[in-house]
């Protein structure tokens, strides 16, 4: 069993039931470091009766991420391995994981890992930081191949993927599916579309939970609705989040005639299983991240752009056909037939629920993140080389 410290800038509320397993490891004995201030709006997880997270101080000046307060994480002399979560914007880490280093400990790099195809001096430098690190823990099989194809040797390359608290969604799918099967009404997305409701007809319910930022193209999402709309395939939409793009998409669903209601953010877990199960799609026309993972936890499929060098690694999870499809970025036709072709499909729901609950309990959870993180570090510390084992 090694020792191993865990250093972030902070560990947002998510990351909770993935430190939970590892501090439950029967492999290896983790420890936990990182910041107890919110981050980008992103309320940190600092810890429970279960696990520890010792404090440190972290700050953004720029696109420069500053902590402090880590060297006794680095110098604990007890400590076989240091997990880091690697930002070359995020100057610590390049000395965190050479000190590590030179004083005899095995470095593991947690990082999104290649995202895109870069160009030549953008590739350097990212080899450059990543060789670092023994071992880079990535979050999916694209950046790995892509660390492969761009010369980084793959024997260095991990996949843990990333995860939400699967625990907790099943226990919510199971009550929820439960009620449906003994026909009990009373689903959270009742009276959220009042019009559809008072002109008798049952519309597709189209969800994405996040912020209202320019960046999640939710405005694509709206002209994609219009065109369905005029073909007669009129859709609901049901934004489960707030932010800066809030008054400009309200003024363009009223100008394109839309029903679309603007929930607001809710943090309330078993509300958003109901909004999320009782929908039929989950439609993010930009990135689309851990979203995928929640919507597919109740067994909504998901829709995003193909785009692959501007996606975000939980893409992996969508299986085009089965729990979910891709679209033509930027394109609103192309969204509207992507939306049009799986509504129309016949596929059976139950069946889809099914799949997109399978890749989650297969993959994308907690305790396959644990089992993946504990074997990247036992391929290190059980890789020393005679020489380095203490002598008996």
């Amino acid at each position: 069993m090694a020792r191993v410290n865990v250093i972030y800038h902070h560990f947002p509320h998510y990351r909770r039931p993935v430190l939970q397993e590892l501090a439950a490891s029967a492999e290896h004995d983790y420890s936990f470091w990182g910041s107890h201030q919110a981050v980008s709006g992103i309320e940190p997880f600092t810890g429970d009766d279960t696990l520890a997270i010792r404090p440190l101080h972290f700050a953004t000046r720029g696109r420069r991420w500053i902590l402090s307060g880590y060297w006794p994480a680095i110098f604990d002399r007890s400590v076989d391995a240091v997990i880091i979560l690697a930002n070359p914007n995020m100057l610590a880490t390049w000395k965190m994981a050479l000190v590590a280093r030179l004083s005899g400990k095995k470095v593991l790099f947690w990082a999104h890992g290649w995202l895109r195809r870069e160009p030549l001096p953008k590739r350097l430098l990212r080899h450059a930081y990543y060789r670092l690190a023994h071992t880079v823990m990535v979050y999916g099989t694209r950046a790995r191949a892509l660390g492969e194809a761009n010369g980084f040797p793959a024997r260095r390359i991990a996949v843990v993927y990333n995860s939400l608290d699967f625990e907790r969604s099943r226990a919510a799918f199971d009550r929820l599916r439960q009620r449906q099967e003994r026909g009990k009404s009373g689903s959270a997305l009742a009276g959220l579309f009042d019009r559809a409701m008072q002109e008798g007809a049952s519309r597709p319910v189209l969800i994405c939970t996040a912020r209202l930022i320019a960046a999640c193209r939710f405005d694509l999402l709206f002209h994609a609705a219009r065109r369905l709309q005029d073909a007669g395939r009129p859709v609901d939409i049901l934004l489960v989040g707030d932010g800066p793009e809030r008054l400009a998409l309200e003024r363009l669903a009223a100008e394109l005639g839309l029903s679309v209601n603007f929930y607001g953010a809710c943090y309330d877990e078993s509300v958003l299983a109901e909004l999320i199960y009782g929908a039929d799609l989950t439609v993010s026309p930009g990135k689309i991240g851990l979203t995928v993972i929640h919507s597919l936890s109740y067994g909504t499929p998901a829709i995003t752009h193909d785009n692959l060098d501007e996606q975000m690694p939980e893409v992996e999870a969508i299986i085009p056909g089965v729990t979910g499809a891709l679209f033509k970025q930027n394109d609103a036709g192309a969204l509207a037939a992507c939306i049009a072709d799986w509504l129309d499909s016949g596929r059976d729901r139950a069946l889809v629920r099914l799949a997109c609950r399978k890749v989650v309990e297969d993959v994308w959870n907690p305790a396959t993140q644990r089992r993946l993180i504990d074997g990247a570090v036992s391929a290190l510390v059980e890789a020393k080389k005679p020489s380095e084992r203490p002598k008996p």
